[in-house]
């Protein structure tokens, strides 16, 4: 396993940058702590979006404004997926171990950090679910997108960087990756063609959609724990 990420003079230099600005006491630190662990108060507010487009009613032009809304909603979860896919693929290949399981890194932190992190950080999976979900919005509502990709990078990124969970550059790889798979997705017949009459049909179909996209929003707001947690309780019984 690679000691120390791509770049690591420049994420080094970045975090010392870092804690000369806000320098690492109990209230950033506990502050930090909160927002990783306190879903209400950081990843919530991406799940509420979600639900407000998806439900939101335009009358009289209801069918094509709403189906309009779903389609980009339901293509930058898929593009999630995607870009998720990708990434299982890197890390086999690319990885290294978190700023506070590094020797290298650990100065920079303090001691009762050390040990925190995980072995392979890379990429910042928190970083990539939400900041693709505000660059989703971009077709939608381009300032509202650009608020929560901010609020992404302050609530989510930040606090996971300054405990010393990533690296800058496991941060930035999230960003650019997201951006080029809702490109494509955004770009690909199958995605763009989607049939807007759907969104009107009701019956066993039109609830199964609901239900889904009601867990999407779920897992979304509460940080995609419950997902971690299946697949711990798989892997653990896979093991035995």
């Amino acid at each position: 396993m690679a000691a120390n990420p791509w770049f690591s003079s420049w994420n080094y230099g970045l975090f010392r940058i870092l804690f000369g600005f806000i320098p690492h006491r109990d209230f950033t630190d506990n502050l930090c702590q909160v927002l990783i662990s306190t879903p209400l108060l950081s990843t919530w507010v991406f799940a509420a979006c979600c639900y407000r487009y998806w439900t939101k009613y335009d009358e009289p032009r209801d069918g094509e404004l709403r189906a309009r809304r779903r389609r980009y909603l339901v293509n930058a979860a898929a593009a999630f997926g995607i870009a998720c896919l990708v990434t299982l693929v890197l890390r086999p290949w690319i990885h290294w171990p978190a700023p506070v399981l590094n020797p290298d890194y650990q100065p920079l932190f303090p001691r009762d950090l050390w040990g925190d992190g995980v072995a392979n950080c890379f990429p910042s999976h928190s970083t990539l679910a939400y900041f693709m979900t505000a660059v989703g919005f971009w077709p939608l509502n381009r300032r509202l997108s650009l608020c929560l990709s901010g609020m992404a990078l302050l609530l989510v990124s930040f606090p996971r960087v300054y405990v010393g969970g990533h690296y800058p550059i496991d941060v930035l790889f999230s960003c650019l990756l997201g951006i080029l798979v809702l490109a494509a997705v955004w770009r690909s017949p199958l995605m763009a063609s989607g049939p807007p009459k759907t969104v009107k049909r009701k019956g066993a179909g039109g609830l199964f959609r609901e239900f889904v996209f009601f867990l999407w929003v779920f897992e979304l707001g509460e940080g995609f724990r419950s997902v971690e947690l299946l697949f711990s309780a798989v892997r653990h019984m896979s093991s035995r």
